[in-house]
């Protein structure tokens, strides 16, 4: 996507993979000086899946990365096992993080009892992990990325880390175009998009709202940052997770300290489902990142009232349908004739109607998705607990 229109936020396309071997060399010796680290959220399905296999073979021989850390969720003593053989190709670099070793969960319980933590998803493993990671001071730039991306290679990591360790950069979102022989990404395309285009119609001119408009592909589940910055960070438990980075980027950092970088020509990973109800599938997605908003417009001053959420519905919906037209014609333009009129329009009325669910639980719980404690709060209530977790996450065997 080579252009050189100037963002909101700092934003660096990609021109040309001819610089890759010089920046590669720059990141080698800036590592020596600022040690890098990679955090993996991933189940075990997502830990066993080819996708993974490549991701692992990538990152095993990238030099500049010190440490790769892996957080493996909701899995079984075998699960364990079995996963230390998958990643023992990174050697000393690997750190396997098993989030259900029952020591742990006991420290995390503790944690818990005092500092209420939501409940477990994509949130907590990163959160836990970090935990670890924070308390080790064992890298002092941190990037993050999900488990099963089709399309890695060592552009993708080079061009992500570069920016912040290099350019110094204290935040670093990834973005990319995710296609097939179909358009992807329907909630950032179909939801996130026309949805935070109708609360700048209603809201008018907010700061907040202009940067979070500003990202190309804000649901990107990569970003960098120094540790120092997530030290200090809080975040949704759920699937608002990148949402609630975001906001939160937006609350420490200035807006010119945080740039986005296009990290491929095409990016591809595991697709979700729609979803049968709220809670499932993409459908709890649009229902988390839109409680994540509501919170952070109103902690400004703003009083969202019913008629507020009314009209937001009506909006949205006459901007993802106008969005739907741009999209078919996209999609004949680049001769993708998987792309289905019926069933985007069906995903945005879903997708309106998932709004009513987040506008209910946004009444009954202001406060919007739980957000997980900053570790620097936790260090402090609980005197010797990152120890505590450290200890229980470096153990091998349950």
């Amino acid at each position: 996507m080579p252009d050189f229109h100037i963002n909101y936020v700092p934003t660096f396309t990609l021109l040309q993979k001819e610089t890759l071997v010089a920046m590669e060399e720059r990141l080698l010796q800036a590592s020596t000086r600022i040690p890098i680290g990679v955090l993996i959220p991933a189940l075990f399905s997502d830990l066993a899946s080819s996708a993974m296999a490549h991701i692992i073979e990538e990152l095993s021989q990238m030099q500049f990365i010190q440490k790769v850390y892996i957080s493996l969720d909701r899995a079984n003593a075998e699960d364990f096992h079995r996963a230390k053989e998958i990643v023992a190709l990174l050697g000393d670099k690997g750190r396997l993080l098993w989030n259900d070793n029952p020591e742990v969960q006991q420290v995390i319980k503790q944690i818990d009892e005092l500092l209420p933590l939501g409940p477990r998803g994509k949130g907590r493993a990163v959160w836990t992990a970090l935990g670890y990671i924070l308390a080790k001071e064992e890298v002092a730039v941190l990037a993050f990325h999900d488990a099963d991306i089709l399309t890695y290679d060592r552009l993708f990591m080079v061009r992500l880390l570069y920016s912040v360790v290099h350019l110094r950069y204290q935040f670093a979102k990834g973005f990319y175009a995710r296609y097939g022989d179909r358009l992807y990404g329907r909630v950032v395309r179909l939801f996130y998009f026309p949805f935070v285009r109708s609360l700048r119609e209603i809201l008018g001119n907010l700061d907040f709202l202009e940067y979070m408009s500003d990202f190309r592909y804000p649901l990107a589940g990569e970003f960098a940052m120094f540790t120092s910055i997530a030290r200090e960070m809080q975040f949704p438990s759920d699937w608002g997770i990148e949402v609630g980075i975001l906001s939160e980027v937006y609350r420490l950092i200035r807006v010119p300290r945080i740039c986005q970088v296009e990290l491929t020509n095409r990016y591809d990973h595991k697709h979700q489902e729609i979803g049968s109800g709220s809670q499932l599938g993409l459908q709890k997605m649009v229902g988390d990142i839109a409680r994540t908003f509501f919170a952070q417009i109103s902690s400004q001053g703003i009083i969202l009232s019913r008629e507020f959420f009314r009209t937001l519905k009506l909006t949205y919906l006459n901007h993802a349908r106008g969005v739907v037209g741009v999209y078919e014609a996209f999609a004949e333009m680049h001769d993708l004739n998987a792309y289905d009129l019926h069933l985007e329009l069906t995903a945005v009325e879903t997708f309106a109607n998932a709004l009513d669910t987040a506008f209910d639980d946004f009444h009954q719980y202001p406060f919007g998705a739980p957000l997980i404690p900053e570790w620097r709060r936790i260090e402090v209530a609980i005197d010797g607990i990152m120890q505590e977790l450290t200890t229980a996450l470096d153990r091998t065997e349950p």
